[in-house]
């Protein structure tokens, strides 16, 4: 039953991890973000259940006040003063949706085969974890293809977030018992970044009129 659970949220943090990438509303991108890092919490929580390890919830408390409460915040307090739809990226809204889908769909099923060479332990090639890992491996390359992809501030700071926590997820399932002051550094430092990223973004809108971040090496001038 447990195991259920834990492969459902995995399944819904993959989704929820695409459809922050292609939507192109800014805001429902950011409604998107939200309810990914709330099942990322969930995760953790359930995770923390199973294993009786007390250490975790203090962690899922960590996650929910930064990644479901405060980053969601800076991203709407920017998303609302810039326009809606995201600037124009690099690739076409129904060509990046088919990759992307292809690319979730191709890469969980490769990241489950191979985990026994990713994370060579018994624990990690058992379900719920298998399914667990592989689901934090795809949305770390989700992130890396929206950083690849776009060229708007928000998807930027989509990108890094998904990132982080496909780390997050990596860590959870190899190193649940990580100390209290190294995954709060890690939280704490993946907040700073949104928001400097998002404050020099909120410049360039105001110089340039455009939310395009390859605008970013202009300001020198």
């Amino acid at each position: 039953m447990e195991g259920n659970i834990l492969l459902t949220l995995s399944l819904a943090i993959l989704l929820t991890s695409l459809l922050a990438v292609e939507t192109r509303n800014l805001r429902t991108t950011t409604i998107f973000y939200l309810i990914h890092s709330l099942f990322l919490f969930l995760i953790i929580i359930s995770y923390a259940y199973i294993r009786e390890n007390p250490t975790l919830y203090l962690w899922g408390l960590t996650c929910f006040i930064t990644k479901v409460v405060i980053i969601p915040l800076i991203i709407w307090h920017y998303v609302k003063r810039v326009p809606k739809i995201e600037y124009r990226p690099f690739i076409g809204f129904a060509v990046s949706l088919f990759i992307i889908a292809v690319l979730t769909l191709s890469l969980f099923n490769l990241f489950q085969r191979v985990i026994d060479f990713l994370a060579p332990t018994v624990e990690s090639t058992q379900e719920p974890i298998r399914s667990l890992l592989a689901s934090a491996f795809t949305v770390f390359m989700i992130g890396l293809y929206s950083l690849i992809s776009r060229k708007d501030a928000v998807k930027t700071v989509i990108g890094i977030a998904l990132l982080e926590n496909g780390v997050h997820l990596v860590l959870l399932s190899l190193v649940p018992n990580l100390s209290e002051t190294t995954m709060i550094g890690i939280l704490t430092n993946v907040t700073v970044i949104v928001f400097i990223l998002l404050y020099l973004s909120r410049t360039i809108y105001e110089v340039f009129g455009s939310t395009d971040t390859t605008k970013l090496s202009e300001l020198k001038y």
